[in-house]
């Protein structure tokens, strides 16, 4: 067993756990590797930039044809309660699917899909989102001009893991805040 004390960013109740992403999540993936050719029409095709905001824009969106999407989606199927995590442009900004539909990714996202029992996705897109793992995400980027998270990177976050019940709890609390932010940004403008 490798002792991971040297790299635990800051302490956490006794009830809670240090886990690698890649422990708690499976899979931990990216979209297709090749520009696909686009249609006016046919399945939804996800990249980066529609995931800059925290929540995914469903109207700004390219197709591909089905022929295509069959390929694609037969390696990877993302669903309802997946979180997408931009690994170009706005790199660590995450959102979790909110619908059911079929549609593709690029490998400007990744796709992380949790493990029910042992993490919410509510949880961990907003322990994706705090300031411990951005950090880890922004000192582990690679390349010149286009900087890129690599799947290695994100597989080796450690993210700290309450009981279920406080990841619930703790989920809502931020929701609640959250929501008072945007009220108060909204009355502002």
């Amino acid at each position: 067993m490798i002792c991971i004390d040297r790299e635990l960013p800051f302490e956490i109740p006794n009830n809670w756990t240090w886990c690698r992403l890649q422990s708690i999540c499976e899979p931990i993936t990216d979209g297709t590797h090749q520009t696909p050719i686009y249609s006016n029409n046919g399945y939804v095709f996800l990249s980066a930039k529609n995931v800059t905001t925290g929540s995914i824009d469903w109207e700004n969106v390219m197709y591909i044809p089905e022929s295509l999407h069959q390929e694609l989606y037969s390696r990877i199927a993302p669903r309802k309660g997946d979180i997408l995590l931009a690994k170009n442009g706005t790199i660590g900004v995450a959102a979790i699917v909110d619908r059911d539909c079929e549609f593709d990714i690029y490998v400007t996202l990744a796709l992380i899909r949790t493990v029910k029992h042992i993490v919410s996705p509510h949880y961990l897109l907003k322990a994706i989102g705090s300031t411990t793992i951005q950090k880890f995400f922004k000192g582990s980027l690679i390349g010149i001009g286009v900087p890129n998270l690599h799947l290695i990177h994100i597989r080796q976050a450690l993210i700290p893991i309450p009981p279920l019940e406080e990841q619930e709890r703790l989920s809502n609390v931020m929701k609640e805040i959250f929501d008072i932010l945007s009220n108060i940004e909204h009355s502002l403008s």
